[in-house]
């Protein structure tokens, strides 16, 4: 008996040897490829919890909603306060007085997204004129505003081949980003991403679904310094 558990405790001991080796090993994969602290990670604070924040605006789930898809208006004098912040009262007063729809969303920072969005014609990556006003508008006020980031989305509807609307959401994105920075706003300050057609708003089963599905979101993030 004895003879066989000699076998058995060294075939015992390899594999506990090799479990170590495979573990050190991937251990050391997953530390070489991932970031070393929050200093190799540009803004490491966006992927924090989710908590809600408090807003002077009075709306269900934190709305502002003039009317939906307009050109901003005449400016408002008497426009609501906002949330926290000196930088976050200013960005939320603009957009009331210039009457851009807009939603705070939930988060470590304070993150507005403009429930307006940038358009274009069908696998066109020009920003229609419509769109051209108001976004010429929000570039003028945030090359003043060293505290916001601008996170540029940009989307395609289902017209096309999968690998071309993606490559056309990036372009969409890419050229919002362009006018902005025309505008002076900052280029480092600027994030931008492409969807293609994987996040649609509205059907792509009508002409209308498709033209609200050609577009571009912009959400700031505002520092809390």
């Amino acid at each position: 008996m004895k003879y066989l558990a000699l076998p058995l405790i060294l075939l015992l001991s390899a594999c506990s040897s090799t479990n170590n080796l495979s573990s050190s090993y991937f251990m050391k994969d997953m530390l070489d490829t991932a970031p070393k602290s929050d200093a190799d990670v540009r803004h490491p604070e966006w992927g924090y919890p989710s908590k809600r924040l408090t807003t002077g605006v009075q709306s269900p789930a934190m709305y502002r909603t003039p009317s939906m898809d307009h050109t901003p208006t005449q400016a408002r004098p008497n426009a609501a306060p906002a949330s926290r912040g000196v930088n976050s009262d200013s960005l939320q007063n603009f957009l009331l007085q210039n009457g851009v729809d807009y939603e705070v969303l939930p988060g470590n920072h304070i993150m507005v997204k403009l429930k307006n969005t940038v358009r274009f014609d069908t696998g066109s990556s020009t920003v229609k004129s419509e769109s051209r006003h108001w976004l010429d508008i929000i570039g003028r006020y945030l090359s003043s505003q060293p505290d916001v980031n601008v996170v540029i989305d940009g989307h395609s509807d289902s017209t096309g081949t999968t690998a071309f609307n993606d490559g056309l959401s990036v372009r969409r994105a890419n050229a919002v980003k362009q006018q902005l920075i025309r505008n002076h706003v900052n280029k480092n300050a600027i994030f931008t991403r492409g969807y293609g057609e994987n996040v649609p708003t509205c059907t792509n089963a009508t002409t209308a679904g498709k033209a609200c599905n050609r577009r571009v979101e912009l959400v700031f993030i505002v520092s809390d310094s």
